[in-house]
């Protein structure tokens, strides 16, 4: 039986501002995940539907920033942010 998934919203940014166009991928985790990769809209937002468990999030601006973090999904739906580059 698969595990239900719940649709968890995020938003990337990059030095603080939305990153438009940015890719945002699983890059592991406890359980299965329907998508491969998503792109933010223009302002940086993003939906990934996730099972309950624990999860690598990364995200890669247009420019080839970089970022990524660690969540816990559980039933509720989390807002993930993710900040992409360092300080230039």
């Amino acid at each position: 039986m698969e595990a239900r998934r719940i649709l968890h919203t995020g938003v990337v940014r990059q030095n603080g501002r939305p990153a438009a166009g940015a890719f945002v991928w699983v890059a592991s985790g406890t359980g299965p995940t329907p998508e491969i990769a998503v792109v933010c809209d223009e302002e940086g937002r993003f939906r990934l539907a996730l099972p309950p468990g624990r999860f690598e999030i990364r995200a890669r601006s247009v420019e080839g920033k970089e970022g990524r973090i660690e969540t816990t999904a559980g039933d509720e739906p989390l807002h993930i942010e993710v900040e992409v580059g360092g300080p230039e």
